[in-house]
C-alpha cells in the first residue's frame, strides 16, 4: 500500500480520529467540537476519505487561544477544526515512522518514547563525560518562522521515492499554505495547536543536530529548546557560532538576551529543572511534558521570567530574594546537616535545602515544625514567615536585624514634617492610581468594554487633582474615588468576578481571595526590602503610624499591588490557571482557597516576580524583587535628604 492510499484510507482516518478524541482539546473556527462530531463520526470519515481521494478537501478555519507558558506569558495555539486535525494526525501517523528513525538521538521532543526526563538524563551523561561548559539557547519565535520551500525540500528528501510520495508532500503542501493564511506568515510557520507540527519541527530542526553531533561536541534538544554541551570555554564559543550558522540556513536566529555560554559550577536552567555543580534539581513542570506527581515543597527560585521560569539572560541577573513555600498539609520542616530538611507525615524526606538557596521560609497552617528550625534561621540570616490557609501573616521571624537609628529618625522626621510627609504620600497616590489606570488598559486592550474605558477617564480626571491635594486626609479620598471606579472595571475584564465588583477582606468570593493570598506574598516580600534598607516599619506617610502595624509595608505596596496582585489574579483567571472549582464556600459565607488553587497562585505569582521589568527613571532593568529592594533603598535615601523628589515609585509601561 502506498503512502497516500494508507493516509487516505477509512481505517487510518478511524484510528487518527480515535486520537484526536483521547486527546480531547477545543473546537476549531467552526466551533464543532468533539462531542458535536462524535454524534455523526463514522459517514463524516467515509465523506473525509472521499474528499482526500478526489482532491476536493480544503482546510477549515482555526480558532486562536493563548494558553499560559511555563516560563510566563503565553503561547498562541491557532486550533484546526477537529476534521482538519483528524487528517493531520492521520499525516504525522504515516510519516512517523518513516521520519523518527532519521531524527538524531539528541532529539526529546514529541518522540515515542521519549521525555524530559531522558534529556535530563543524557545531560547528566554529558556533563560525567567533561561536557561541562553549556551553551544556553533560545530560538526567536520558531514556530512562526519555519520556511515551507526547505521544510518541503527536507520531506522529499526523508520520503524519498515511496510510493504515493508525491500526493502526501502535495497534501502537507495544502497544509501548510492554509497555515500560513490563518497565521498571517506567507511562506512560513507552523500553527501550534496541529498534531502534525511537532513532527514537521523536529524536521526542520534535525539538520542543527547533525551538524552538532558531527562537529565533536554535544546538543540536548528538547523541541525549539536546546542546549549545546563542550569541553572548553573556546569549544563553546565556536559551537555558538556554528549553531547561529545552521539555523540562520533556515531562517531562524537566536534570542540575543537569552543566549549565553555558561557552565556545570554558575549553574543554567533547561526544562524546568536547574543543573548546578553535580545536581540536577527539579524546579517545574514543563508544559510539554506528561504530568508527573506534584512535590510536596517547592523551592521557588524566580529566574529570569519564573514559570517556573526562564534562566537569567545575564551573569548579572539579580533575582532577588529567593523563597521557599511550605504549604501542603501533613509535611514537615527539619534540619539534616545544617540543611532545610522537608519530609513527608510518614517521615521520607522530600528534599534537603541549603540555606544558601532560601532567603525565606513560609510556613503553613497545617506543616510540622521543629523548633531547632528558629536557631538556624538566625543563624544563616534566613527570614521565616508562618502564614494562614488565606495566605496571610501570622508570624515572622527575621534572621538578623541591624537598628541604623540615624536613618529611623530621619524617616520619623519626615513622617512629623506635614509637608514632607504630604509630598512623600502624594508620589506615592499618584503611582497607585497611574499603575490601576495602566493595569486596566493592558486587559481592556483587546475587550475594548466601554464602562472600563468610561472608568479611565474618570480615574484620569482624579490624577489631575493630585497636585492640589495638600492633606493626608485629601489624599486618602482621592486614592479612594480611583479605587471606586477601579475595582467595578477591573470585574468586568476578570472571569468570574462578581458584577459589580468589590474589593473584600476576608474574601467573600473567590477572585477576592486569590488577590488576598498574593497580598500577603507581596507583605512579606515588601518587608524583606523594607529590611534590607534598614527603614522602620511602622513609620509611615500615606498608612498612619500605630502599634503593633507595619505603615511602612503597607506604603511601599501601594506601587506593586496592580500588577502583582490584582492584574495577576485576572490572568489567572482568565487564562483558566485559577477555576471555581479550587475554591469553596465556608459556613460562615467566607471562601477556602483549596490546596491546587494555592499551588496555582504561588507559582503564578512567583512566575511574575521573576519578570525582569524597566527601572522607572533609570536605565536598564530588575526583576520585581530586586526592584522592591531598590525602591526601598531610595525611600531610604528620600529620607535622609528630606526630599520626596528623590524617590521615584514604580510605575508600569502600557
Amino acid at each position: 500500500m502506498s503512502l497516500w492510499d494508507r493516509i487516505v484510507e477509512f481505517e487510518t482516518l478511524h484510528a487518527a480520529w480515535a486520537k484526536v478524541r483521547s486527546n480531547g482539546g477545543a473546537a476549531g473556527g467552526d466551533g464543532v467540537t468533539i462531542d458535536v462530531f462524535s454524534q455523526d463520526a463514522i459517514p463524516a470519515l467515509r465523506d473525509l476519505s472521499d474528499a482526500l481521494k478526489d482532491g476536493s478537501w480544503r482546510s477549515g478555519p482555526c480558532r486562536r487561544v493563548d494558553i499560559p507558558k511555563r516560563k510566563g506569558g503565553t503561547r498562541r495555539l491557532t486550533i484546526p477544526t477537529v476534521i482538519d486535525r483528524i487528517v493531520h494526525t492521520a499525516v504525522a501517523e504515516t510519516l512517523d515512522p518513516i521520519l523518527d528513525p532519521q531524527f538524531e538521538e539528541s532529539s526529546f521532543a514529541y518522540r515515542e518514547g521519549r521525555s524530559v526526563r531522558h534529556a535530563v538524563a543524557r545531560i547528566e551523561t554529558w556533563r560525567d563525560r567533561g561536557y561541562r561548559h553549556v551553551i544556553e539557547a533560545d530560538i526567536v519565535g520558531f514556530f512562526d518562522a519555519v520556511g515551507h520551500p526547505l521544510l518541503l525540500q527536507k520531506l522529499s528528501i526523508a520520503v524519498g521515492a515511496r510510493a504515493g510520495a508525491e500526493s502526501v508532500k502535495d497534501l502537507v503542501a495544502d497544509i501548510l499554505d492554509a497555515s500560513a493564511i490563518e497565521l498571517g506568515t506567507p511562506g512560513q510557520g507552523l500553527l501550534q495547536g496541529s498534531p502534525l507540527s511537532p513532527l514537521l519541527a523536529n524536521l526542520y530542526l534535525d539538520a542543527l543536530d547533525e551538524r552538532i553531533d558531527a562537529a565533536g561536541i554535544k546538543i540536548v534538544r528538547f523541541a525549539d529548546d536546546f542546549v549545546i554541551l563542550c569541553k572548553s570555554s573556546i569549544k563553546a564559543e565556536a559551537a555558538l557560532a556554528a549553531a547561529r550558522n545552521v539555523l540562520r540556513e533556515h531562517g531562524l536566529k537566536l534570542h540575543k538576551p537569552e543566549t549565553r555560554v555558561s557552565n556545570f559550577d554558575d549553574g543554567f536552567e533547561f526544562l524546568g529543572h536547574l543543573f548546578l555543580k553535580s545536581l540536577a534539581l527539579q524546579r517545574g513542570f514543563d508544559d510539554r511534558a506528561a504530568p508527573r506527581q506534584k512535590p510536596e515543597a517547592q523551592v521557588q527560585s524566580p529566574p529570569e521570567t519564573a514559570e517556573t521560569a526562564e534562566p537569567p539572560a545575564r551573569k548579572d541577573y539579580d533575582r532577588g530574594p529567593r523563597v521557599m513555600y511550605l504549604v501542603r498539609e501533613g509535611i514537615q520542616l527539619g534540619l539534616r546537616n545544617r540543611s532545610f530538611a522537608v519530609s513527608t507525615p510518614n517521615g521520607a524526606e522530600i528534599a534537603a535545602v541549603s540555606h544558601s538557596r532560601a532567603d525565606r521560609i513560609e510556613v503553613g497552617p497545617d506543616v510540622g515544625f521543629d523548633i531547632q528550625v528558629l536557631d538556624h534561621c538566625v543563624a544563616t540570616d534566613t527570614d521565616l514567615a508562618f502564614v494562614d490557609g488565606d495566605g496571610a501573616t501570622r508570624a515572622t521571624v527575621r534572621g538578623t536585624s541591624v537598628q541604623r537609628g540615624a536613618l529611623q529618625m530621619a524617616q520619623a522626621a519626615c513622617i512629623l514634617d506635614d509637608p514632607l510627609r504630604v509630598g512623600f504620600a502624594r508620589r506615592l497616590v499618584d503611582a497607585r492610581i497611574r499603575n490601576q489606570r495602566t493595569q486596566l488598559f493592558r486587559l481592556n486592550r483587546r475587550v475594548e468594554d466601554p464602562d472600563v474605558r468610561s472608568a479611565l477617564k474618570f480615574m484620569g480626571r482624579t490624577l489631575r487633582k493630585l497636585p492640589y491635594a495638600v492633606t493626608i486626609d485629601e489624599l486618602r479620598g482621592l486614592e479612594g474615588a480611583a479605587s471606586a471606579d477601579y475595582w467595578p472595571a477591573l470585574g468586568r475584564l476578570t472571569k468570574g468576578a462578581s458584577n459589580p465588583f468589590l474589593r473584600t477582606r476576608p474574601a467573600t468570593d473567590l477572585v477576592n481571595a486569590a488577590i488576598n493570598y498574593m497580598t500577603g506574598i507581596l507583605e512579606r516580600d515588601i518587608r524583606t526590602a523594607l529590611n534590607t534598607a534598614d527603614l522602620h516599619l511602622g513609620f509611615g506617610v500615606l498608612h498612619q503610624a500605630r502599634d503593633r502595624a507595619d505603615a511602612a509595608i503597607y506604603d511601599l505596596m501601594e506601587p506593586f499591588r496592580a500588577p502583582l496582585t490584582e492584574g495577576l489574579a485576572a490572568y489567572l483567571f482568565n487564562s483558566a490557571r485559577l477555576l471555581p472549582t479550587m475554591f469553596e464556600g465556608t459556613d460562615v459565607g467566607g471562601i477556602r482557597i483549596l490546596p491546587e488553587a494555592r499551588r496555582r497562585i504561588i507559582t503564578g505569582y512567583e512566575q511574575a516576580v521573576a519578570k525582569r521589568v524597566n527601572i522607572t527613571g533609570g536605565s536598564g532593568k530588575l526583576a520585581w524583587r530586586a526592584m522592591m529592594r531598590r525602591q526601598a533603598l531610595d525611600l531610604a535615601k528620600a529620607y535622609r535628604r528630606n526630599d520626596p523628589a528623590l524617590f521615584e515609585p514604580y510605575l508600569m509601561e502600557a
